[in-house]
């Protein structure tokens, strides 16, 4: 089951994920020794919520860039259109004449 989670799309063992795996029951192990035994100073979350992000980051960033960059894409290219010539839509009631009661 571990073996599973630890390698990537092609089943070769990703270091991203080990390194994850490795950091995160290394957070979890010492959540419990600093609620039971030792007293860790909040600075050594911190860093250590830095680098299991940055981790994060590296073992999923190439699948989040494969499936956001297109979105990104597309939304840029509207606001490029929006920019370049705001147009009113062809709806009726943007018509002048156009008043409340004329709907059927």
């Amino acid at each position: 089951m571990i073996k599973e989670i630890l390698r990537d799309e092609r089943g070769v063992p990703s270091a991203a994920r080990t390194f994850l795996f490795a950091s995160l029951v290394f957070t979890a192990v010492l959540i419990v020794l600093d609620s039971t035994i030792w007293t860790v100073p909040e600075s050594v979350y911190t860093l250590l919520g830095s680098l299991d992000i940055g981790l994060l980051a590296w073992a999923a960033g190439p699948r989040v860039a494969q499936y956001l960059g297109p979105q990104v894409g597309a939304v840029a290219s509207g606001i490029a259109q929006a920019v370049k010539g705001p147009q009113r839509p062809d709806l009726l009631d943007n018509n002048p004449t156009f008043n409340e009661h004329d709907e059927k």
